[in-house]
């Protein structure tokens, strides 16, 4: 972390734990995960750093507790669902998108498309996947970038699909 000399005093590691929490919280860490947020910082392990002899500044090295989403292949989750088109659907697991094709369905949805009411409907008309519905799906593929993590999911599975209507 690089700290401007305006921050240095007694106040100095509760101002690294706030820059750090404002820094790397909501940020994607590449395949490392997704930081949903800072638990703790150990205020034992931040050094005294390293003067930059130019502007003045230090770099420190601090070490953080941390909650990551790091979403796996195969991994079951569960989410919602937020844009549904004749091509499968979006779903949302906190900063986590993922899309489900319509290959990707079971055969009884294949064909189900409503234009009308933008929903997937099953042939029996037991089965209806609209936006705001919680399914379960199997993730596909992951893909992680600087900034947001993808995901391609199934529900063509045993046990996956609609849990509930969230109307």
């Amino acid at each position: 972390m690089y700290l401007p000399p305006k921050f240095f005093g007694p106040k100095m590691k509760t101002h690294i734990k706030q820059e750090l929490m404002k820094n790397l919280e909501g940020k994607s860490l590449g395949r490392m995960g997704y930081v949903i947020c800072i638990i703790k910082v150990d205020e034992h392990h931040v050094n005294t750093g390293i003067i930059d002899y130019q502007t003045g500044c230090v770099t420190v090295n601090a070490r953080y507790s941390a909650i990551l989403l790091r979403p796996f292949k195969n991994e079951v989750i569960d989410a919602r669902v937020t844009v549904v088109n004749e091509l499968g659907f979006y779903t949302e697991a906190g900063p986590l998108t993922i899309f489900v094709s319509r290959h990707a369905m079971p055969p009884d949805l294949l064909e189900g498309y409503d234009r009308d009411v933008e929903a997937w409907i099953s042939d029996d008309k037991e089965v209806e996947i609209r936006q705001r519905c919680i399914v379960r799906l199997r993730l596909l593929g992951v893909m992680t970038d600087t900034k947001q993590i993808t995901a391609v999911g199934t529900i063509k599975d045993d046990y996956l699909g609609l849990i509930s209507m969230g109307y």
